[in-house]
């Protein structure tokens, strides 16, 4: 059997070394539900979280151009590499960006603008125009304009600069040097598409691993350029950023989390029988559990997230104690006089069938998950609960045999069973009922009052690590560019282009009509930059109904700007640019962008997927609001449109509120009702199962009530604790009532068997605990709660439930 056990465990670690790790939050929650769906497909679709954002941090005592030229020698390094797709970090040239657009520049116009400029085409609107043109390159900012107005002297560009907004995020380029720079100077941010998705962290460490060696190579480039000192420091967020730290933290929680419990527990072992030699007996079955639980893992699911990284712990606090009730009592009959065979045979033939039913019970309310909609709960209950069978089975298969190995060793150490009080507490519920019950309504009653002081916790941006390095610069980045977080997304679908935008169109008045300061704060869309193809339409039939002769154009332009005293030579491209653009006979579309650099920008907005092209709205909500739900007039706008969809963090966070109440619901009923069952089954009275249940519902209230009046929250996760209670704290009572039935209620027979539950929930609460450690907010509460509903349980069953068979007695 132990060789056995060996061979499992080798092929475990093979196994582990196997296993991936998924970092994507929205992974472990509901994928089939339609708004999350629909969320996901927004997201997917315009690719919000698959930018890196490279964060130069501008030093106050270094030169502004020593710093800029970093900067620069940076994203040399970057747009040079072949796993990034592109790099926006400054505007290069803000006429080179709109020229493209020049030929096409009455398309952007009203007709009436249209109008006005062909208006302005006689002799007299041209040597004006002319006269407008010198003047401004004899200004102090002449030198600068003289591009602008070489390739547009009749000035379309500043109207068409000001209707484009470039940046990607939303955040400015900085006036005086084009850069993005944030007003406070201290962050120049970079925006770099990476060819790869944030969620191929094998990508990502690749990713990470070359930018590392492009700064070296930049700050070497930066030296040889002859500047001094040490460059600015360069921090690194967004999804690749963030994906990778989450892998690493998953990983560190798994590692630290599974050695500070087994470390926990067998110092608690180890305190609690004083032997060395005990630490052989949980630590053997506990490991072989373990490893064939990886195994498990291993072939059933091959990944870990952040929300299954704790079964290990989990596993250890649990499993222990299916070694502490059974090697309790054999310490206690061999104390009674017993031999090791008569001893192995009582816990054996009467525990052992209390610790089997515990082990059942607790692995079904774990598999009452796998009812949920949680990817991340459904495989966390399939991991544990498999991993409670296969330790119990280690546990019942492996302890007789360690215990007949070192038979000879019992004869002369004399065995023993720290209480921690627990007898003491037990013997004195008996003695002093009335006071036992006076002191359990009591603290009943505080804690019905902490649990309407219960809050919920329904963002799921609180689950992820607060210690997420990405996460903290992505933070600092926001509220120094002041960027609201997270906006919510009106999805506009259609067949094609014109489509989409057109339904944009239509409901933009009812949006900015909620820009009031209550609903929203801000809109933000594409559809305003390119006019709609009925208002380029009108403009096209503008122009056929005035149309020009170029060649007399271009003598009467000569000579007004002769008479001005100008060469007209240099200004023929830009004339050709506006001859090109009052011929124009077809109206704008996204293809006439593309390989430009207003085609990037305008990915933010407009995405093409298979069978037609998707708008965008940024909704934008007040500072401090609407972070739980949508507004409801917003959601009313949207509601009866088929084909405009709204999304964002506050839209799933309201929906996964809705969903975690049903399920949460669910589970519990399931796993209550196959306790009740399983407990009907092996006790045979319907009475003695609502006495061994007793405990339990209290101990649930405790729980919430002490969460309650600590100011901790219901969340996403720690709300499925409560089915988790269910299967640990059942445990206690099934263990104190079977004593109770074989020994009639001998009172040190109980006193003995409340040791071993004090010792078990003590282990239970060091398993639990570890969770604390987790760098996951969710986890470290489910830990919490846990701990709680450990304690809670097993002080009502070691009081309040022989003080109920005290009573139950005639």
């Amino acid at each position: 059997m132990l060789g056995i056990a060996l061979a499992g465990v080798a092929v475990a670690i093979a196994v582990v070394a196997g296993v991936h790790v998924e970092t994507d939050v929205l992974a472990l929650v509901p994928a089939n539900d339609p708004v999350i769906r629909q969320f996901k497909t927004t997201i997917e679709r315009f690719g919000s979280v698959d930018v890196l954002l490279v964060d130069v941090r501008l030093e106050p005592g270094l030169s502004r151009d020593a710093q800029l030229a970093y900067a620069d020698e940076l994203a040399t390094q970057l747009e040079s590499w072949d796993l990034i797709d592109w790099v926006e970090y400054r505007l290069k040239d803000p006429i080179a960006t709109a020229v493209p657009l020049l030929d096409r520049a009455m398309l952007f116009m009203s007709p009436d603008e249209v109008r006005t400029i062909l208006g302005q085409l006689d002799d007299r609107g041209l040597r004006r125009q002319a006269r407008r043109v010198r003047s401004l390159l004899l200004t102090p900012q002449g030198a600068g304009m003289k591009e602008l107005l070489r390739v547009d002297p009749f000035l379309l560009l500043p109207r068409l600069i000001s209707r484009i907004r470039l940046g990607g995020v939303g955040a400015r380029f900085d006036p005086e040097t084009g850069y993005l720079i944030d007003p406070s100077h201290h962050h120049l941010l970079m925006l770099a598409k990476p060819v790869r998705p944030a969620q191929d962290l094998v990508f990502d460490r690749r990713l990470m691993h070359g930018i590392r060696q492009r700064l070296d190579e930049a700050t070497t480039a930066w030296h040889e350029a002859g500047w001094e000192g040490e460059p600015p420091r360069v921090e690194l967020a967004g999804g690749y950023a963030t994906a990778l730290d989450d892998g690493r933290l998953i990983v560190q929680d798994l590692a630290v989390g599974t050695i500070s419990a087994a470390l926990g527990v067998m110092l608690l072992f180890l305190l609690a029988f004083r032997r060395p030699a005990a630490l052989m007996y949980a630590g053997v079955p506990l490991v072989v559990g373990l490893a064939f639980t990886f195994i498990f893992v291993g072939i059933t699911l091959n990944h870990l997230s952040s929300a299954t990284s704790a079964f290990a712990a989990l596993l250890i606090g649990l499993g222990v104690d299916f070694v502490i009730v059974l090697y309790g009592r054999y310490v206690e009959e061999r104390h009674r006089g017993a031999s090791h065979t008569e001893a192995a045979e009582a816990f054996g033939r009467t525990t052992g069938v209390g610790v089997m039913l515990g082990a059942v019970t607790t692995a079904a309310t774990f598999y009452a998950f796998l009812i949920t909609d949680f990817r991340g709960l459904k495989e966390l209950g399939l991991i544990t609960g498999t991993g409670i069978l296969f330790t119990a089975a280690a546990v019942f298969l492996l302890l007789p045999a360690l215990l007949t190995l070192s038979k000879g060793r019992h004869l002369s150490e004399r065995l023993h069973l720290h209480s921690f009080g627990a007898d003491i507490l037990c013997l004195a519920s008996r003695r002093r009922p009335r006071a036992t019950a006076v002191v359990v309504a009591l603290l009943t009653a505080v804690a019905l009052v902490g649990m309407f002081r219960l809050g919920f916790d329904d963002d799921i941006r609180n689950m992820r690590s607060a210690n997420n390095r990405g996460v903290q610069v992505r933070q600092e980045i926001m509220k120094a560019f002041g960027l609201r977080f997270s906006p919510m997304m009106v999805r506009v679908d259609g067949p094609d282009e014109d489509t989409a935008l057109r339904r944009t169109r239509e409901i933009l008045p009812a949006l900015r009509a909620l820009v009031d300061g209550k609903n929203l704060a801000g809109v933000d869309t594409v559809a305003e930059l390119i006019p709609s193809r009925e208002a380029q339409e009108r403009v096209i039939t503008v122009l056929e109904h005035h149309p020009i002769d170029p060649a007399s154009l271009r003598q009467r332009f000569d000579a007004a700007f002769r008479a001005e005293g100008l060469n007209p030579a240099p200004f023929t491209t830009g004339f050709d640019h506006f001859i090109a653009a009052l011929e124009v006979r077809h109206p704008l579309s996204l293809a006439d962008l593309k390989g430009t650099a207003l085609a990037r920008a305008l990915d933010r907005y407009l995405a093409q997927y298979p069978g037609g092209v998707s708008s965008v709205v940024y909704c934008y909500p007040p500072a401090g609001k609407w972070r739980r739900m949508a507004p409801p007039a917003l959601l009313d706008l949207v509601r009866n449109r088929k084909h405009v969809v709204l999304t964002g963090t506050n839209v799933i966070s309201n929906r996964l509120r809705q969903i975690v109440w049903g399920d949460a619901g669910r589970a519990a009923v399931l796993g209550l009702i196959l306790v009740i069952l399983l407990l009907w089954l092996d006790l045979g009275s319907l009475h003695d199962t609502v006495l061994a249940l007793a405990p339990l519902g209290l101990g649930i209230v405790w729980t919430l009530g002490t969460m309650g009046l600590l100011g901790l929250e219901i969340n996403l996760m720690n709300i499925f604790v409560l089915t988790m209670i269910i299967g640990i704290g059942v445990d206690y009572g099934v263990h104190l009532l079977h004593r109770w039935r074989e020994c009639g209620g001998e009172p040190q027979a109980i006193a003995e068997t409340s040791k071993a539950i004090a010792v078990a929930a003590l282990t239970t609460v060091v398993g639990f605990g570890s969770l604390v450690l987790s760098h996951f907010p969710g986890l470290r509460s489910v830990g919490t709660a846990a701990i709680l509903g450990a304690l809670s349980t097993a002080i009502l069953s070691m009081t309040l439930l022989p003080l109920l068979l005290v009573w139950r007695r005639p």
